[in-house]
C-alpha cells in the first residue's frame, strides 16, 4: 500500500512556505480616445503622454479641423485619465487661436516638474514662434500661452518644432530639476536639418536654448526624443541619451550630452543599425533604474519597425542605451508617431498613431505591464515552402508593382504573394530553366512580403532545416554587395540572408548573437546565369551545417554552432536588405525557400521543381478507403490535384512505377477546370493494369526537368 504523508506541525505555514510565488499574467489594454471624423475634428495626430505626480495620465494631440495637413487650422487638445487608463474624460482644447482661421498650434511636448506638480507644455504657432503655458492642477485648466522664441530660437532658423513627445526633468548630478524639452529646426538659408534641446532651471519660468547638432555622418536630425542615464558624466554632470529621425533615411541618429543637455558629444549624432525603421518619429522612456530602487536598469523606444509606417514596436535596453533588443511588436497594421509614459510601478503606457488601413485613422492608447514587454518574440512557426518564379509577364514587358503581383507559385499554395518596389524590367531568364522570364534589377529597389503577409512562415526556429535557391546572373566582374534575399535584421541580429559579394556567394544566418557564415570557393560574376542552393541542415541538431551549391556542386561547407532561433519580425526582401543597404544588380530567374536540407538531387531542374521528396500513393488492390486524392472507379485510377496556374516548365507530369524504381510517364485523360481563385483543379484518369505484384505507384514530378 502507498504510504500517506502527514503534515503535523503547522500545516498552513507548511504549505505557504511551499507554495510557489505567482508572477503576474501579461496584461494589454487597448482604448482609442481621438478617431477621425469624431468630436468637430477631421483628424487627429501628433500624439504626446505624460503622467502626473498623482497618477493622472494626460494625453495631448493636435486636432486638425479641415484636413489632415501639417498646417491650417489646428488646435492642442488633452484628454484626462484618474484611473490608469480606464476612463477618460472628454477632450478639451488646450491652446487654440482664430476660430476657423488656418492658424496652426501643435507639436505638443509636455514636461513635468515633480518638484511643484506644475504641468509644462511647449509647442508651437505655424511651426515657427514657440510658446509655453503650464497647468498648476494637473491638466484641469491651463495657463494663457507665452511666447519664449526670442531665448530657444536663432535667428538663422525658420520651420521650427517642439518634441512632439514627452520632455524629461533631470534627477541627477548639479543640474536636478532641470526641465529639458528636445526640439527640431531647419536652417532658413540653407534648409538643412537639425535638433537641438531646450531647458529651463527655474521650474519654467524662463527657457534657454541648449544642445544643437546639424547633420553629419549621414543623419539629418529631425524629430528627437531623450532620456537621462543614471551614471553621471566626469564632470558631475547629468548624461542624457537622445534619439533621432533620421530625414535622410537609413539608420536611426543617436547622440549624448554629458552636461545635462547644453551640448552634444561631438556636435554631431551617429547612426545605429539596430533600429530598422521609416524616416518617422519615435520616443524614449526611463521604466526601471537601479538608483531608483528598481532591481535592474530599462530603457524603452518606441517606434515603426518596419521600411514603412506600420508594426510599432517597442526596443528595450538594460545597460544604459549601450545596447539594443529585439523589437517587441505593439502593433503589426498601420502605424507611425508614438509617445510613451510609466503609469506606477509596473506599467507602460503608449499613445500612438494607428489604423486598419491608414496609421493615421486614430490615435489609441495602450497599456500593458512589464511581464507583457517580457513575453519573448513567438518561436518560429512551421515554417513553408515558397517559390517565386518572375513568369507573370513575358521578356520586354515591365513587372507590376501592383500588391501581391509577384505570385508565389509553389503547389502547397500559401500564397506568399511579394510585390515589386518599382516596376522592374522583365527580361530572358536562364536557358537551363525553359528560357522564361527574369526580374532585371540595378540597384535601385527589391520585391518583398511582409512579416505580417508571410504569418512568420518564412522564420526558421533553432532546428529548423531549410535550402535557399537562387537563379541570378550580375554583370561580368561586378564587385557588388547585393542581397539575394534576406530577411535580416541588425547586426547580430536573429536573422538570414543570402547575398553575393565580390563576386562570391555568402550564406549566413544568425540567432543573436552567435552568426554563422559559409562563403562559396568559387566566384560567379561572370555574366553568366548560376544556381545557388543555400543549405541549413539541421537534421541532426548535434552536427548541424551550412552549405552552399553553386550550379549543383558544392562550394562551401561551416558547422552551425548558433544557438537559437533565426526569427525576427523583419520582412523578407528580394534584391535588398529591409535596412535598404546592399541593392542587388543583376537579372533574377526565380527565388524558391524549402523547409527541408536539399541534396542536389532535390534542387530545381533536377528530380522534382518543388524540392520536398516525391510523395508515392500506391495504388490498393481494392477500391477499400481510397485515399482522399486517390479513387479507383471501374478499371480506372483517377487523381485528383490542385495547382496554380504554372508556366509550361513548371508544369508537372504523372509519372507510374511498380517497382519506386523504374519510372515512366504515366499515359492518362487529363481534365483541367479552372477556379475562382486562380487554382486549377486537375484530374488524371489512368487505366487500371496491375503490375505482376499487383500494385501501381504514381507521383507527379517537374516534365523534362532542364
Amino acid at each position: 500500500m502507498p504510504k500517506t504523508l502527514r503534515l503535523i506541525l503547522k500545516p498552513l505555514l507548511a504549505a505557504m512556505v511551499c507554495a510557489p510565488v505567482a508572477s503576474a499574467a501579461p496584461e494589454f489594454t487597448e482604448k482609442p480616445l481621438f478617431v477621425k471624423d469624431t468630436a468637430g475634428y477631421y483628424g487627429y495626430r501628433i500624439p504626446a503622454i505624460l503622467e502626473t505626480n498623482s497618477g493622472a495620465i494626460l494625453a495631448f494631440c493636435e486636432g486638425r479641423k479641415n484636413g489632415m495637413s501639417d498646417s491650417g487650422d489646428i488646435d492642442i487638445l488633452l484628454r484626462r485619465s484618474t484611473d490608469r487608463g480606464n476612463t477618460w474624460s472628454q477632450q478639451q482644447v488646450v491652446v487654440e487661436e482664430g476660430g476657423n482661421a488656418p492658424i496652426t498650434f501643435g507639436n505638443p511636448a509636455p514636461v513635468l516638474d515633480a518638484e511643484t506638480g506644475f504641468i509644462h507644455l511647449l509647442c508651437c504657432r505655424n511651426n515657427d514662434r514657440v510658446f509655453h503655458l503650464v497647468s498648476e492642477n494637473e491638466g484641469i485648466t491651463w495657463s494663457p500661452p507665452v511666447e519664449i522664441t526670442s531665448t530657444v530660437k536663432r535667428e538663422n532658423w525658420g520651420w521650427y518644432a517642439t518634441g512632439p513627445c514627452h520632455g524629461i526633468q533631470l534627477k541627477r548630478g548639479s543640474h536636478a530639476g532641470r526641465l529639458v524639452v528636445p526640439c527640431d529646426h531647419l536652417n532658413a538659408v540653407t534648409g538643412a536639418q537639425g535638433a537641438h534641446a531646450i531647458y529651463s532651471d527655474d521650474h519654467g519660468n524662463t527657457w534657454q536654448l541648449g544642445a544643437t547638432a546639424g547633420i553629419w555622418n549621414g543623419i539629418a536630425p529631425n524629430e528627437t526624443s531623450c532620456v537621462e542615464l543614471n551614471t553621471l558624466g566626469s564632470s558631475g554632470e547629468s548624461r542624457i541619451y537622445f534619439n533621432t529621425r533620421n530625414q535622410a533615411g537609413g539608420y536611426r541618429g543617436e547622440a549624448f550630452s554629458l552636461d545635462s543637455g547644453l551640448s552634444f558629444v561631438s556636435g554631431t549624432f551617429s547612426p545605429n543599425a539596430v533600429f530598422t525603421c521609416p524616416i518617422v518619429q519615435g520616443s524614449v522612456l526611463r521604466f526601471r533604474s537601479t538608483d531608483e530602487e528598481d532591481p535592474s536598469n530599462r530603457i524603452l523606444f518606441s517606434a515603426p519597425c518596419s521600411t514603412t509606417r506600420a508594426r510599432l514596436s517597442i526596443w528595450s535596453s538594460r545597460d544604459e542605451a549601450a545596447s539594443w533588443s529585439a523589437p517587441k511588436l505593439l502593433n503589426a497594421g498601420p502605424s507611425s508617431y508614438s509617445d510613451m509614459a510609466r503609469a506606477g510601478p509596473d506599467s507602460l503606457c503608449i499613445l500612438f498613431e494607428n489604423g486598419p488601413t491608414d496609421p493615421y485613422d486614430k490615435i489609441t492608447f495602450v497599456r500593458v505591464n512589464e511581464e507583457w514587454l517580457n513575453v519573448p518574440p513567438p518561436a518560429a512557426v512551421a515554417p513553408w515552402a515558397a517559390f517565386w518564379n518572375f513568369e507573370e509577364r513575358p521578356a520586354g514587358q515591365t513587372a507590376s508593382a501592383f500588391p501581391d503581383a509577384i505570385r508565389d507559385v509553389h503547389p502547397d499554395n500559401h500564397r506568399m504573394h511579394m510585390t515589386a518596389q518599382r516596376s522592374f524590367p522583365v527580361v530572358a531568364g536562364a536557358p537551363a530553366f525553359g528560357n522564361g522570364a527574369a526580374l532585371s534589377l540595378a540597384g535601385n529597389g527589391g520585391i518583398r512580403i511582409t512579416d505580417a503577409d508571410s504569418a512568420d512562415h518564412l522564420d526558421f526556429g533553432s532546428n529548423d532545416s531549410f535550402t535557399v535557391e537562387v537563379a541570378f546572373r550580375v554583370p561580368a566582374n561586378s564587385p557588388q554587395t547585393g542581397a539575394l534575399i534576406a530577411k535580416d535584421f541588425t547586426a547580430n541580429g536573429s536573422s538570414w540572408w543570402l547575398r553575393i559579394e565580390g563576386g562570391k556567394v555568402r550564406f549566413q544566418i544568425c540567432s543573436n548573437p552567435v552568426e554563422k557564415i559559409v562563403t562559396s570557393s568559387v566566384f560567379i560574376n561572370d555574366g553568366l546565369w548560376h544556381h545557388v542552393a543555400a543549405v541549413r541542415d539541421a537534421t541532426n541538431p548535434a552536427a548541424r551545417q551550412l552549405r552552399i551549391y553553386i550550379d549543383g556542386q558544392l562550394c562551401g561547407t561551416t558547422a552551425d554552432s548558433t544557438t537559437g532561433s533565426l526569427a525576427n519580425g523583419q520582412d523578407v526582401w528580394i534584391g535588398r536588405y529591409n535596412t535598404g543597404n546592399y541593392p542587388f544588380n543583376g537579372a533574377i530567374d526565380f527565388v524558391r525557400i524549402t523547409p527541408l536540407a536539399l541534396a542536389p538531387s532535390g534542387f530545381v531542374g533536377n528530380t522534382t521543381q518543388f524540392g520536398t521528396p516525391n510523395v508515392v500513393a500506391p495504388v490498393p488492390p481494392s477500391p477499400t478507403a481510397p485515399p482522399t486524392a486517390l479513387e479507383l472507379s471501374q478499371g480506372f485510377v483517377i487523381l485528383r490535384i490542385r495547382e496554380e496556374n504554372n508556366p509550361p516548365w513548371l508544369d508537372l507530369q504523372l509519372m507510374t512505377s511498380e517497382d519506386l524504381i523504374n519510372w515512366q510517364p504515366a499515359v492518362s485523360t487529363q481534365t483541367l477546370t479552372l477556379r475562382e481563385d486562380g487554382m486549377t483543379d486537375r484530374v488524371d484518369r489512368v487505366e487500371m493494369n496491375q503490375g505482376s505484384n499487383g500494385r501501381r505507384f504514381f507521383r507527379y514530378a517537374g516534365n523534362g526537368a532542364p
